[in-house]
């Protein structure tokens, strides 16, 4: 029964740690170092209170299951303290946090700012945490007693325990946050924690107070022998260190093959545990058949070795991919299959040995019950201390000095050391605990293992990791957050990857879409003067920004410095906008640095998260964040929202969409290319569009007007051709859609795998037929001004964009040029599918203008004839009769030279055409 309760203690545990890690992040700002300060003070709790609570437990041993029973509730009446005060905490961090600006010019969090968070990590879950930690060496304590000292019980404790964790892991983000969300997911490790107090109780209540055997001083007979506690410890500080390191490791691996999927790292974590967990247990299992721990122990840490090195090696991008590309309707199973195969090739082995660790160690220096207690404790500290250890160095100095590849080399050196303090046991004075064939294949494998590794291509790693050869690089580089690399796209722009996927481009629909989310609302807004650029990616949003000669201030904030630092391969693009003097650059979470920046207000905030999916993205698009982005911005400000709207199912846009328009009630939606659609608020009581006034801020600011032509927005239309549906239509859309928040996170459980998942946009999203609700002088008598001539063609050809399968990302999608423009525009000729609708719709275009351009030629009213035959011939290119007539109108207005060309062009598409052929003799003749 005990065992049952710790392994609901184990559940809980992690429970907490998961939940709390996502949480301080939403506090904290979602940085690598934030989420280091959570982990480190709850490992470090977790050891110091094994230590202390095992001293305790060693001078009172009686009644120890009646102390458990008061740690677990105590636990989880902790527990639910912190889940009342977390969320509330972010107005504090953001007081205690500041700025200061390094040597290149870039602001970064102060060091006082990082103090001011450790403090209040441990001020929040140092108590917690102790406890925590106090539980395995009480129950350790209460089960090795009196004569009989096998520390199999140990093994099956941690074991366990840690399956418990592996549980709690797993169904946390599997099941419990997607259902529930955050903070009922903690009530149910409190739920737990106070189910597990009370079995205790029940227990406690069916045992007998234990009776001392025999003295408490007394020792197993071994008197020639010493008890090697600190060679045991510091055997477990140094396979924390490569254990942790290597999770570290997996996790920067896994997220280029597999994927940032918060269901990928759940997985990953939870098979670690589970693999630790059954090694306990076997190690139990082999302790009673091999009596001998030291061996076992180094047995177990040269396999380590051996097997992490072959499962980094064993690992494909390319075998991955192909698998995926095999799947056409995959299941949940299959989602979850395909993550786990590759995760189960590489970390099953290795983690299965370091379950042996914690007790086989106890195994080898437990040998007088008075000192149980406090000897697991001291165990369990230099374990948790070398994990913090090596998560500290591996993720913060040997990947981004060594990379993944000479990290892996460091880390499996650490874990040979750890061999060292166990080789040189001794039973007695004389005789050796390792035979000398032991010691040296102990010595000799480890060595091997690492030479071999080492005579492998120093982009071996980086080769099977990534889906394109390193040499087509410009550059790879791995640094703390992530590995970044820059390549040549499909189409020629320079695309930037991050951890293996396409996160930026330089690319034409990438940088339509990208740079439209700064230029749209700044053409709209008043004189604006101050922009946030939340994500910077390749500088496509911050580099429009600065082009409008109204903005005085641009804030770039971005996550990471690694990204901002290869800015400069795309300065043909960005116009090295990091050096432009109104540009000052934050690295920084984005929601963070809107809480620190209570003072500020923005005319535009714009941001651009990575692919939405991805672990800790939502929460900046959550309903809390949009709020705090509203109260930033000024009286007439916009904030627009990059939503892409494909990869993920329509639900989770609907969701996201629910969450933007609770906040901004007469947001419109707009397609900056394709499927990457822009949700664009404002605090105005009005969200409108003039095209009028639209022409004049174009004309105000050239440098502007160039940059949208370039990307096919030169134009009113063009603007106002972005229109996919007006507020009315979102708020019905989404009307009894759950929304995305900081408590339910939901779009992250959108998608949780590789696999293809192809949903085009919700259909309840498209509405361009109500345009005039975004521009309604757009619109005389019903029809289309002839500032915006056209309008409406150009939407309905657009719409069968919307409707159609998503093409996929904007910086993986060529802009056709093996496609025939429509409409003139390469843009249609590229997103817009060939089909019958689409002939339709062009020739009825064609036939409208065409029939009035016709009529006007005849009633002799020239200039209007051409505007509307040049009109019907963006339509229909290829119409001999309208260039002929076009021709007619142009002689008839004595345009001689033009006339010409056009009864040529009619000739060159149909020789047989008389009329033209006359027609040109005429106006040569003229001429």
């Amino acid at each position: 029964m005990l065992y049952l309760l710790f392994f609901a203690s184990g559940a809980s545990a992690l429970i907490y740690e998961v939940v709390w890690v996502r949480v301080f992040a939403n506090v904290f700002g979602n940085t690598i170092y934030s989420a280091s300060i959570v982990t480190a003070v709850f490992m470090l709790g977790l050891g110091i209170g094994s230590l202390f609570a095992g001293l305790w437990a060693d001078r009172r041993p009686n009644s120890l299951v009646h102390v458990f029973a008061s740690l677990e509730f105590a636990i989880g009446v902790l527990g639910l303290g912190i889940s009342t005060l977390l969320p509330d905490l972010g107005e504090l961090s953001a007081a205690v946090s500041s700025y200061t600006r390094g040597t290149d010019g870039w602001y970064v969090l102060s060091f006082g700012s990082y103090a001011a968070r450790t403090l209040i990590a441990l001020v929040l879950l140092t108590p917690i945490t102790l406890l925590m930690g106090g539980t395995l060496t009480v129950l350790i304590r209460h089960l090795l007693r009196g004569a009989d000292l096998s520390t199999r019980r140990i093994a099956w404790l941690y074991g366990v325990n840690t399956l418990g964790a592996a549980l709690g892991c797993f169904l946390t983000d599997s099941s419990l946050v997607p259902s529930f969300g955050l903070r009922a997911t903690q009530l149910i490790a409190v739920a737990l924690n106070l189910a597990t107090a009370s079995g205790a109780l029940a227990v406690k209540s069916q045992i007998p107070n234990p009776k001392p055997q025999i003295p408490k001083n007394l020792r197993v007979p071994d008197p020639g022998s010493r008890i090697p506690v600190t060679a045991a410890a510091a055997a477990l500080v140094l396979t924390g260190a490569a254990g942790m390191g290597m999770e570290i490791l997996w996790f920067r691996d896994f997220s280029i093959l597999l994927g940032e999927f918060r269901a990928v790292f759940a997985l990953l974590l939870a098979m670690i545990l589970l693999g630790m967990g059954a090694g306990s247990l076997l190690g139990a299992y082999v302790q009673k058949r091999i009596d001998r721990p030291a061996q076992i122990l180094i047995t177990a840490q040269v396999l380590f070795i051996v097997s992490t090195l072959a499962g980094l090696a064993s690992v494909n991008a390319r075998t991955i991919s192909d698998a995926a590309g095999a799947y056409t309707t995959p299941t949940a199973f299959d989602d979850f299959w395909f993550n786990a195969r590759p995760i189960l090739l590489v970390v099953s082995l290795p983690a299965l040995l370091m379950g042996f660790a914690f007790p086989i160690a106890n195994a080898i220096i437990q040998r007088a019950e008075a000192t149980v207690g406090r000897r697991a404790g001291l165990l369990y500290l230099a374990n948790t201390f070398g994990a913090v250890c090596g998560s500290i160095v591996t993720g913060f100095v040997l990947l981004p000095m060594l990379g993944m590849q000479r990290s892996a080399t460091v880390l499996m050196i650490a874990a040979a050391f750890a061999i060292a303090p166990l080789v040189r046991l001794k039973a007695d004075a004389t005789v050796p605990v390792v035979s000398g064939f032991s010691r040296t294949a102990a010595i000799v494998i480890p060595i091997v293992a690492i030479v071999v590794w080492l005579l492998l291509p120093s982009d071996y790693l980086l080769s099977r990791a990534l889906l394109f050869p390193p040499q087509r690089a410009y550059t790879i580089s791995e640094g703390v957050t992530e590995l970044v690399a820059v390549t040549d796209g499909p189409d020629g722009g320079r695309v930037l990857v991050t951890n293996g996927h396409p996160m930026s481009s330089t690319e034409l629909l990438s940088q339509r879409y990208m740079r439209a989310m700064a230029h749209v609302p700044l053409l709209l807004a008043d004189n604006p003067e101050r922009v946030l650029v939340l994500c910077f990616g390749v500088g496509n949003t911050a580099n429009a920004a600065t082009l409008h000669p109204t903005v005085t201030r641009v804030e770039v904030v971005d996550l990471s410095r690694h990204i901002l630092e290869h800015a400069d391969y795309f300065k043909d693009f960005n116009g090295d906008v990091l050096h432009d003097p109104r540009v000052a650059v934050y690295i920084n979470d984005g929601r963070h640095h809107l809480q620190m920046r209570s003072s500020e207000a923005y005319d535009l905030i714009t941001l651009e998260p990575p692919p939405i999916v991805h672990a800790g993205v939502a929460a900046l698009y959550t309903t809390e964040f949009y709020q705090r982005a509203r109260a930033r911005l000024k009286p007439n400000g916009y904030l627009t929202q990059w939503l892409p709207a494909y990869g993920v199912p329509q639900s989770m846009i609907l969701s996201m969409t629910r969450s933007f328009v609770d906040v901004f009630p007469n947001a419109v939606l707009l397609s900056g290319a394709s499927s990457n659609l822009l949700l664009v608020g404002t605090t105005a009581p009005h969200n409108e569009i003039d095209p009028h006034r639209l022409a004049a801020a174009l004309a105000r600011a050239p440098a502007v007007q160039m940059d949208l032509q370039r990307v096919e927005l030169g134009t009113p239309r063009d603007i106002v051709s972005m229109f996919v549906a007006p507020s009315q239509t979102l708020v019905k859309a989404t009307r009894g859609v759950e929304p995305v928040t900081d408590d339910h996170p939901i779009q992250e459980y959108g998608r949780t795998s590789l696999l293809p998942l192809n949903e085009a946009i919700p259909p309840s999203l498209i509405d361009v037929d109500h345009v005039a609700a975004w521009c309604p002088s757009c619109f005389v008598s019903g029809r289309p001004a002839p500032i915006v001539e056209g309008l409406d063609t150009y939407l309905s050809l657009l719409e069968l964009a919307y409707t159609a399968p998503p093409v996929g990302p904007g910086q993986t999608v060529a802009t056709g040029a093996d496609r025939r423009p429509i409409a003139g525009s390469g843009y249609l000729g590229t997103v817009v599918p060939h089909s019958a609708q689409l002939d339709s719709i062009l020739k009825a275009a064609f036939v409208e203008h065409y029939q009035r351009g016709t009529d006007l030629l005849v009633a002799r009213r020239y200039p209007d004839a051409i505007g509307q035959l040049r009109e019907a011939l963006t339509w229909n290119p290829d119409s001999a009769e309208a260039h002929n007539n076009l021709g007619i109108a142009l002689a008839s207005s004595g345009r001689m030279d033009d006339a010409l060309n056009e009864f040529k062009q009619a000739l060159a598409i149909d020789p047989e055409f008389d009329d033209a052929r006359r027609n040109l003799q005429m106006a040569t003749r003229r001429k």
